[in-house]
């Protein structure tokens, strides 16, 4: 099972983040909702160490020119969508840029109005066919788009995981309490961000060490 430490704004923290064994890092790119947002300009150390070969640079709804941005300047190994982008966005990107596109879906809250596993398993078909190379499993909060250390529907998430053959990550309230939880849903990697913070874009080390530990690894 893969293991992807999102919301990365210190170069110290990605480098702890893979020498403990994290196979992507995720930095949110010109996201004005998210608190981890970063500038191209600041982001760009973050994607020029040798480790730094699976780095995700995460966008929402972004423009042209914001791609070709992160493709030259950031040059990732992944773009992750995570807003309203369609299939034909999602195209059109892939054959611009030629990225890995990661997808992002957002799934109700724990709690929350039920959903059924076909509407996100059609988007996903539709989705791969246009280019998509994985996706993430997230929760639905209002005006954010990830990083929100909300619960989604694991019963939902778990029909998902089950019944698609893409490679999907589950994320969304992930933490030390509950990533062997997580992981016995056996999505193809699990996504962090909050779980393993002390502030917003600042990771513990400590919180890092031990979830490695609680997952065997």
């Amino acid at each position: 099972m893969k293991i992807k430490i999102c919301g990365q704004t210190r170069l110290e923290d990605i480098e702890y983040s893979f020498e403990r064994g994290a196979d992507f890092c995720g930095v949110v790119i010109e996201v004005p909702s998210s608190k981890r947002s970063m500038t191209i300009k600041k982001a760009k150390p973050l994607f020029e160490e040798p480790l730094m070969g699976k780095m995700v640079a995460l966008t929402a709804d972004a423009d042209h020119s914001l791609y070709k941005e992160i493709s030259d300047v950031l040059k990732p190994n992944a773009v992750q969508l995570t807003a309203n982008e369609t299939a034909e966005d999602i195209k059109k990107i892939k054959e611009k840029f030629g990225f890995k596109i990661f997808k992002s879906l957002h799934l109700p809250m724990e709690g929350g109005r039920a959903s059924s596993p076909e509407k996100f398993l059609d988007k996903m078909k539709s989705y791969t066919d246009a280019g998509a190379d994985a996706f993430i499993l997230d929760t639905l909060v209002p005006e954010m788009h990830g990083g929100s250390g909300k619960k989604s529907d694991w019963k939902l998430a778990g029909k998902i995981l089950l019944e698609s053959r893409a490679d999907t990550f589950l994320a969304g309230g992930i933490g030390l309490d509950n990533a062997k939880e997580a992981a016995e849903l056996k999505p193809y990697g699990i996504d962090l961000a909050s779980g393993v913070e002390i502030s917003p874009g600042v990771k513990s080390w400590e919180k890092i060490d031990l979830l490695f530990t609680a997952l065997g690894r």
